[in-house]
């Protein structure tokens, strides 16, 4: 676990991130790197998390900081946590992308009746996101399924190649990151089903620290601005930011509704 103290005891304003969707390598080095950016620009540190739990202990703790996660997670955190979405992240000019349902020998959704599907999360936010996916006319078949949750997305995609799991949800991200580190288990998987499209990393702030947080959130904002600010952003899989406020109605609603 990567906090080895409780969160309570960070005093300083800080950037906080969880999202297994990232497939972080080293979150040694991500620390490393985002606290040596912040240093010079103020009194900011930089603390990822690998363990969700952990994560949601800083957030109910700490109202001072900047909190990085998935829009799923954000959806689920944003209302008992008074937090409001600020950023959206970019790859490619794009803050928008869909989760796939992978699998390795089943020709479709319906050859999966009662099989494990690996994803990250927990086993109440998988059902509901397959249920989502798939629809209402195969409620029956995710009933059947049994829910493997791991740490990031390329764990469920491994799961599927060892075997561990019958298909897996990931995002587009992930299988495109397979298909470089490993292009033959990459070649095996089929894509039976997508999601509608889904944002990409969300900075979110407590409302109480809105305007003091401010300075903090333009720090982040300006990284894509800067060349060693877009390399550690690339670490996260990003190479910018959006203001949420900037995007169109369609979706800054989305993610400013209550």
């Amino acid at each position: 676990m990567l906090l080895t103290v409780p969160p309570a005891a960070i005093s300083a304003d800080a950037l906080y991130f969880f999202n297994p969707e990232s497939n972080i390598d080293s979150y040694a080095t991500l620390k490393t790197e985002f606290d040596t950016y912040l240093a010079p620009l103020g009194a900011y540190v930089f603390q990822p998390f690998n363990v969700r739990a952990t994560f949601e202990q800083a957030l109910t703790e700490k109202s001072r900081g900047v909190y990085m996660l998935s829009s799923g997670h954000y959806r689920e955190v944003k209302t008992r946590n008074e937090l409001d979405a600020v950023l959206v992240g970019t790859s490619k000019g794009e803050f928008l992308q869909r989760k796939i349902l992978s699998a390795r020998d089943a020709a479709d959704v319906s050859a999966l009746k009662g099989a494990t599907i690996a994803g990250t999360g927990s086993e109440d936010y998988l059902k509901t996101f397959l249920r989502q996916m798939l629809g209402p006319e195969h409620k029956t078949l995710v009933e059947s399924f049994k829910l493997l949750s791991v740490p990031k997305d390329i764990d469920a995609l491994m799961a599927v190649s060892f075997g561990m799991a019958s298909a897996a949800i990931s995002s587009e991200s992930s299988l495109q990151k397979l298909a470089v580190i490993n292009p033959k288990q990459h070649s095996q998987l089929k894509s039976l089903a997508q999601s509608e499209k889904l944002f990409l990393l969300i900075a979110a702030i407590p409302r109480s620290f809105r305007q003091d947080g401010a300075p903090l959130v333009k720090i982040l904002e300006d990284m894509g601005q800067q060349p060693v600010g877009v390399k550690n952003l690339k670490l996260l899989g990003l190479d910018g930011w959006k203001r949420v406020e900037s995007l169109e109605a369609l979706y800054s609603n989305q993610l400013l509704a209550p």
